[in-house]
């Protein structure tokens, strides 16, 4: 590479403006996502899934090898020091109160919930499930960009593969927290919870078993169907009653 080209990459580096350019427009590509996946009847999770390989193949164009260099600003946020308590559990504590608020306590928060719960209601009463959809997708979209943020800030670097295990736990944790995972059913605190069980039991409860990281992924997934069959079966046993 010239090293006009590395002054050229360097000097698109240092405009935050595109950064957040483009983070928004990453926000507003999920919005149309959304409302793309309602028009065509398709299957969200494939979707979803299926661009997550589109992300990591422009993350990995962007910077073959891991590298860089995390803005001051976000080191500094995420290594914030409260007095009393650390600063993940006020940030956990932010986040499920803010998830708490917008989707339970608020009208459109309750149209947002009855768009995967009953759709069919939601439309009778005129409001709009292309509008419902698109916005949840983007409201995904953003707490995406926000958790990519977070790791860079605690990582203070990026890499392109650095995610790739977070999207089993991230399943694991609004299964385990009492979300279902067709959809129609959220609690945003068990979301929390449920995270914060995958991540601070699961993984030092796997490596004190001496599972090697390499299998712990499948064993995070293996814990994801132990849990969803138990609930199955916890379920057709309160029907049955």
């Amino acid at each position: 590479m010239s090293a006009s080209s590395v002054a050229s990459r360097r000097r698109r580096c240092d405009e935050p403006w595109l950064g957040a350019l483009t983070l928004i427009g990453c926000v507003a590509l999920y919005g149309a996502l959304g409302a793309l996946i309602y028009v065509r009847n398709l299957p969200s999770i494939v979707v979803t899934l299926g661009m997550s390989f589109v992300w990591q193949g422009l993350a990995i164009l962007l910077l073959p090898k891991p590298g860089g260099k995390a803005p001051v600003w976000l080191q500094a946020i995420m290594g914030a020091k409260p007095p009393f308590v650390p600063f993940p559990i006020v940030a956990v504590v932010l986040i499920a109160a803010v998830g708490w608020f917008g989707l339970m306590r608020t009208s459109y928060g309750a149209v947002l919930r009855g768009a995967g719960g009953n759709p069919l209601a939601i439309e009778h009463a005129g409001w709009s499930l292309l509008r419902a959809k698109a916005t949840l997708f983007a409201l995904a979209g953003a707490f995406g960009v926000l958790s990519g943020m977070a790791l860079v800030g605690i990582t203070t670097s990026a890499d392109a593969n650095m995610g790739n295990g977070y999207t089993l736990l991230s399943i694991a944790g609004v299964i385990l927290g009492g979300g279902e995972f067709v959809g129609g059913k959220v609690s945003p605190i068990g979301a929390v919870l449920g995270a914060l069980t995958m991540a601070m039991a699961a993984s030092p409860l796997l490596t004190f078993m001496r599972i090697p990281p390499d299998w712990q992924v499948a064993a995070n997934g293996a814990i994801l169907v132990i849990v969803l069959a138990a609930r199955v079966l916890i379920s057709r046993g309160g029907a049955e009653r």
